[in-house]
């Protein structure tokens, strides 16, 4: 990396600080790198870990267990917003017959060894932007849109497929390639390309 030029190093320092690089020819997009990291992160903790005590949960309510690393304003106001009849537990506190799990778009075999651990949880994956809370789980979706992507149609049948792009192309006056403004009201890019669509 000591070695590249100025703006070569600028632009992989911007990839591993976890934003895509847009790559474009003659003024076309034409794909985007991404960093993966080679070593692991985390912390080291020496000793025996000491085992949460089991948080009560009254009958009748839904549990959520978020596996991303949420501040505990964070994971309260999850809770506040979804009701009194939710308690959204990170997922190390969350008893095994947890109802939901909620997680950021991880690889299959994670997605498995979770569904191993929460058998009976609802698995939904979801990317968060909240800049108020400093919270920011970006997955493919949003890196293509923030690489210059201009909307995302989730999977469907052919025909609904064509309604959507027609849809999408006949509400713009020019239907054109450009950088998303920043979310509003705590909604992803993702999220308002699809109200958008």
């Amino acid at each position: 990396m000591d070695d590249l030029p100025s703006e070569v190093r600028a632009a992989l320092e911007t990839a591993i600080s976890g934003n895509g690089i847009a790559l474009t020819r003659s003024g076309s997009p034409i794909g985007s790198l991404e960093f993966r990291p080679i070593a692991l992160e985390g912390t080291v903790i020496d000793g025996p870990l000491q085992p949460s005590p089991p948080t009560q949960i009254p009958d009748g309510v839904t549990v959520i267990a978020t596996t991303m690393s949420l501040s505990e304003a964070a994971r309260q106001r999850l809770s506040d917003e979804l009701g009194t009849e939710y308690i959204v537990l990170d997922i190390t506190k969350a008893p095994t017959s947890s109802d939901v799990l909620l997680t950021h778009p991880v690889s299959p075999q994670l997605l498995g060894m979770l569904q191993h651990k929460f058998p009976s949880a609802r698995v939904v994956i979801t990317e968060i932007e909240d800049e108020e809370l400093g919270v920011r789980f970006p997955g493919p979706v949003s890196r293509l849109l923030d690489a210059g992507a201009s909307a995302y149609l989730p999977p469907r049948p052919i025909a609904e497929l064509a309604r959507n792009v027609h849809l999408y192309l006949t509400q713009r006056e020019q239907p054109t390639l450009e950088q998303a403004p920043r979310p509003r009201h705590g909604l992803s890019r993702a999220e308002e390309r699809q109200i958008g669509s």
